[in-house]
């Protein structure tokens, strides 16, 4: 077992999680105060890390160049190849709807600033889409470059906000513990420890190797846990809770409230750098796996006539979206996670690895502990997020 393997995979899997989810975290969080917000953080994680092991234990079973539609088919048939497949569409494009409603206004406010173009109404959205189709449309080599840049700057501009807010956190504020609309937060922390979808490569990448793996999985979701943690305390800590509830209300990232709370023009900008950067680090990655999961599907290339095309499936339906409810941002997110990572990322590797231990019999390379009662868990927990994001829909929208 290489440390460096562990490291490298560790890291891809931490990047995979860290992003845009963390700028609605403690929108949903903050009312029930840090403690109730921390436990809750920590029991998703938990949840995640045991359906990311139980991915492992079912892609271990499977051929190289695997995928969620391949293991679905395989243990589930056409039907469950099926309802995959539309849940993993639906799922990312609500992932990239949210990505235009909050990365497009601050996008054109840059763009005001730099050059001195003002955009409004929905050409914010379309020079948004124009820009980042263009860089998806190059390729892979092209994104992994503009990628690693913006990585930088988005780990240079969190440590930044963090020491910079620090001396405004209120031991009151932080301390403050209520139970209070806490499980709005749970679909919401789905997707943001959602990381699943690179389990496969990753083990075929090593090798199979299932120690590299196993570990590359607890300590890559640790560090976004960690990541998460700190950031809630800083937030609950430092901003009121009423300013808070209105940027939940507004459906803007959090970073709206930061820039609210303070006068210090480099704060403000920090916290503008810090909430692109997030957002598109992860549509990057989100719009390059729609672009190849369309292609899938399509049987098109990948280049070429066929790629202009995957591009405009890609993006015009986010931007209409997106342009028609400019406030989306956090109810996108809660969906995302309410049903595409409940069912991807929970219940579905609980079902493969029943059917494959329990009905196939498959010898396992590696097994997750606690047999049955684990997978039944994981099933009935994942049902129940699927259950609280109607309710929040329904609340939110029809009462």
């Amino acid at each position: 077992m290489k440390i460096k393997e562990i490291i490298s995979a560790s890291l891809l899997i931490a990047g995979t999680m860290i992003g845009a989810g963390m700028l609605a975290i403690p929108l949903v969080t903050a009312k029930a105060g840090f403690i109730v917000a921390t436990i809750i953080t920590i029991l998703v994680w938990a949840f995640m890390l045991i359906t990311g092991l139980l991915f492992l234990e079912a892609t271990l079973w499977m051929d190289k160049n695997s995928n969620i539609l391949s293991m679905s088919k395989r243990f589930l048939h056409n039907k469950g190849r099926a309802i995959s497949g539309i849940i993993f569409i639906f799922l990312y494009y609500c992932l990239m709807v949210a990505y235009f409603a909050a990365g497009a206004p601050i996008l054109a406010s840059f763009i005001e600033i730099i050059m001195q173009i003002k955009i409004d109404g929905i050409m914010i959205y379309l020079v948004y889409g124009l820009i980042f189709a263009s860089i998806v449309g190059v390729g892979i080599k092209f994104i992994n470059r503009i990628n690693y840049i913006l990585m930088c700057a988005l780990i240079i501009s969190y440590i930044t906000i963090i020491f910079a807010g620090s001396s405004l956190i209120s031991l009151d504020r932080l301390f403050a513990s209520s139970s209070a609309n806490i499980f709005i937060s749970i679909p919401i922390l789905f997707t943001s420890f959602g990381f699943h979808n690179v389990i496969p490569s990753l083990t075929f990448h090593f090798k199979e190797n299932v120690k590299v793996m196993k570990y590359a999985i607890i300590i890559g979701s640790v560090i976004p846990l960690i990541i998460y943690i700190v950031w809630q305390l800083l937030i609950i800590g430092s901003i009121p809770l009423n300013l808070i509830e209105n940027t939940l209300k507004e459906g803007k990232p959090i970073t709206d409230a930061i820039q609210s709370l303070t006068n210090v023009l480099w704060i403000k900008q920090f916290s503008k750098i810090f909430s692109l950067f997030a957002i598109i680090t992860s549509m990057l990655g989100v719009s390059f796996s729609v672009v190849d999961f369309l292609g899938d599907g399509f049987k098109l290339k990948r280049h070429g006539k066929d790629r202009f095309f995957l591009i405009l499936l890609t993006f015009i339906p986010p931007f209409i979206l997106a342009s028609l409810d400019p406030s989306i941002f956090v109810v996108a997110i809660g969906v995302a996670g309410g049903f595409g990572e409940a069912y991807l990322n929970g219940i579905l590797p609980a079902l493969l690895v029943y059917k494959g231990r329990y009905v196939d019999k498959i010898k396992a390379k590696f097994k997750v502990f606690g047999g049955k009662f684990t997978l039944f868990s994981i099933i009935l927990l994942g049902s129940l997020v699927i259950l609280l994001e109607f309710i929040f829909l329904i609340k939110k929208y029809f009462v």
